[in-house]
């Protein structure tokens, strides 16, 4: 019988050996074909779902998003496609009686709230906004809604800006953001909300008589850490902070009573890189209080139950990501869920007795979801957006830990090459997070960022290190690089790099390493400390502390964790910059940057390259114009995924391939 039981497994997985091989590898145009599935909005009866769909279009070169509709009964759930737009059409909400569905379209010249029947019929522009929607709320009565849109160009900055008489002054004559209140019949529009600062995140009082919202001091990222919450009264117009806290306050959520509110908080002397807490305070004002104290995970995307007594939120934990629900006065958050991958997004029907939400993980991508809320969760899939990946030869994944270097143990993910056979070793690549405070998660790796099953359709094992500094694990583990970037971080990359080495898995003369932003940090880093990899890719990538310091948007975030402006505590900065050490690296090196990227800017991509270039290593640069952090355009998706193929098939495996084929 055991004989038997062996020979049967054996024949099982031999046959998903071959049929893996049988398929074919993922290519990179099928990454950019795939559909990404979002922002799932339940109806108040909990019978229908509306959400973005969105596709690429190559000969636009951008992005299509549309808005579909879906049935929350499983015998029922045949998608439909509620908006054909070329535009993107987005934030799909439905209005109080659940008849129609608001929505933000970029079909005019600027972005307009449309309306629309979930059952038929041509959409309905309501706004007309100079400078165009960017966010908005249904008020409770469904007669009103109250939107977000950047402050109006006075026509003499108009006919500046026509006449290119536009010089700009650093921190001065910024453009802030207004709350607008709209009348559903007659179309009237009225600024409520304004004055020199940022106002978003619109929410209504349950009573319609109120509206909280949140504000910085200026449209800088950086001041993004000075968030405040303010509660507006819609008869006088009378505006007042609702908490006094130096540190950020955000997400309002009113109580179903409209006596308490709920939203996410930091006390200043934590750190802003600190997990944001969940906290009630009263509608009226006062010392708010925390509901979850000694819970280690971060909070977000919060909803109070009917009977506010108790609130839901998501929650990041490890590699995946969970809902939970805590009592609203205080106490221990109870897990609702056992997701084996990433919910996202999660909202819920009136009563609270259904929820809809996105679920992805390494083998399916994002689709729709919904369930009841009565424990257990029995999550019922409703769309299949993307048939095709089931015909592609994807990588089998395992979550792993190790023990690093100081003993701590840290988890990461693994993605085996297709066909993977036991044994064998394989090249590999380690790639890093952004952040520091990113997570890889049990999420479908097939972006222009993380294109984990293109390579591993082609042999390629790929490690994806959760080292000490991500989220998910934790406030102390979120901490514990501060002031040692390039520390032991970079040492729990090496050491999961040995373990896997010493398992078999990788071959320890084919190694590479990628990653963007933090990841390209620490990319950057890795090849001054070490030669033991083939070939590197440094995406975005912060090479000099002291002079990104200086020339980002986000100084505050960098003196946390370098604990003081760079001409104070310089050698904290200089001895953890690659190019402090760039004599040292012998690593082919491909650099890949946003030219108009502010969050880390271009000049840190070009001081590597003139190091590296300076010191005959081989390297690379390669800018795509017009590009932010991230890269937006389609074809520079493409471009970027091609060259890092490339480059790493040649350093790595000693194999050619064409870039642009």
């Amino acid at each position: 019988m055991k004989r038997l039981s062996f020979a049967l497994a054996f024949i099982a997985v031999f046959s998903i050996v071959v049929l893996a091989q049988q398929r074919p590898a993922m290519t990179f145009e099928d990454v950019l074909a795939l559909k990404a599935v979002g922002d799932p909005q339940i109806s108040p009866d909990g019978k229908w779902i509306a959400y973005v769909v969105t596709s690429v279009d190559m000969k636009e070169n951008a992005g299509d998003a549309d808005v579909w509709l879906v049935s929350s009964d499983k015998a029922r759930a045949t998608p439909i496609r509620l908006t054909t737009s070329k535009k993107n059409d987005k934030q799909p909400r439905w209005s109080p009686d659940g008849k129609r569905i608001a929505f933000i379209s970029a079909r005019e010249e600027k972005p307009q709230i449309f309306l629309i029947s979930p059952f038929g019929g041509e959409a309905e522009k309501l706004t007309d906004s100079k400078s165009g929607v960017q966010s908005f709320q249904w008020s409770p009565d469904g007669r009103r809604i109250a939107f977000v849109a950047q402050q109006e160009m006075t026509a003499e900055e108009e006919k500046k800006q026509k006449e290119k008489d536009d010089a700009q002054v650093a921190d001065k004559n910024f453009k802030f953001t207004r709350i607008w209140t709209i009348d559903i019949e007659s179309k009237k529009a009225s600024a409520l909300v304004k004055g020199d600062f940022v106002a978003a995140d619109a929410q209504w009082s349950p009573d319609g008589k109120q509206i909280a919202f949140t504000t910085v001091p200026t449209p800088k990222a950086d001041d993004g850490a000075l968030s405040d919450i303010h509660v507006v009264d819609l008869d006088t117009g009378r505006t007042r902070r609702l908490v006094d806290n130096e540190g950020p306050d955000s997400a309002p959520r009113w109580s179903p009573d409209g006596k308490w509110i709920a939203f996410l908080t930091r006390d200043a002397k934590s750190g802003l890189n600190a997990p944001l807490r969940l906290a009630v305070v009263s509608a009226q004002g006062g010392s708010p209080r925390e509901v979850q104290p000694a819970f280690d995970y971060q909070a977000g995307n919060h909803t109070w139950a009917v009977d506010g007594r108790t609130i839901f939120f998501n929650a990041s934990v490890r590699t995946t990501s969970q809902l939970f629900a805590v009592p609203a006065a205080g106490g221990e958050p109870v897990q609702l869920t056992k997701t084996v991958g990433v919910m996202s997004a999660a909202t819920f029907s009136s009563d609270r007795s259904v929820i809809a939400f996105t679920r992805s993980d390494t083998q399916h991508p994002s689709d729709v979801y919904v369930a009841r809320t009565s424990s257990p969760l029995d999550p019922l899939k409703l769309t299949d957006h993307n048939p095709q990946v089931r015909d592609m030869a994807l990588g089998s994944s395992e979550v792993i830990k190790w023990k690093a270097k100081d003993g701590l143990e840290i988890e990461g993910l693994v993605i085996y090459p297709a066909g993977y056979q036991p044994g064998k070793r394989y090249p590999m690549i380690a790639c890093i997070h952004g952040g520091p405070s990113g997570v890889w998660a049990q999420s479908f790796p097939a972006t222009w960022a993380n294109f984990g099953h293109v390579w591993a359709g082609n042999g390629w094992v790929l490690f994806y290190p959760n080292i000490r500094g991500s989220s998910g694990y934790g406030e102390k583990f979120l901490m514990s690089n501060v002031k040692d970037w390039g520390g032991a971080d970079y040492q729990d990359i090496q050491s999961g790099i040995n373990y896997l080495i010493a398992k078999g898995v990788s071959d320890p003369d084919k190694l590479a390493q990628s990653g963007w932003s933090y990841g390209g940090y620490m990319t950057a880093w890795t090849l001054t400390q070490t030669t033991r990899f083939k070939a590197v890719m440094v995406g975005a990538g912060l090479t000099n502390m002291y002079s990104m310091y200086s020339t980002n948007d986000l100084q505050r975030v960098l003196e946390d964790y370098f604990g003081g402006e760079p001409w104070n505590v310089t050698e904290n900065y200089w001895s953890r910059s690659a190019m402090a050490f760039i004599k040292r690296a012998k690593t082919p090196t491909l650099i890949q940057h946003g030219a108009a990227d502010q969050r880390v800017p271009p000049t840190q991509a070009q001081e590597l390259y003139m190091g590296l270039r300076k010191n005959g290593v081989p390297v690379e640069l390669v800018f795509y114009p017009r590009e932010p952090h991230g890269l937006g355009e389609p074809r520079h998706q493409l471009d970027k995924m091609r060259r890092e193929y490339a480059w790493f098939s040649f350093h790595v495996l000693g194999v050619e391939v064409c870039t642009q084929c």
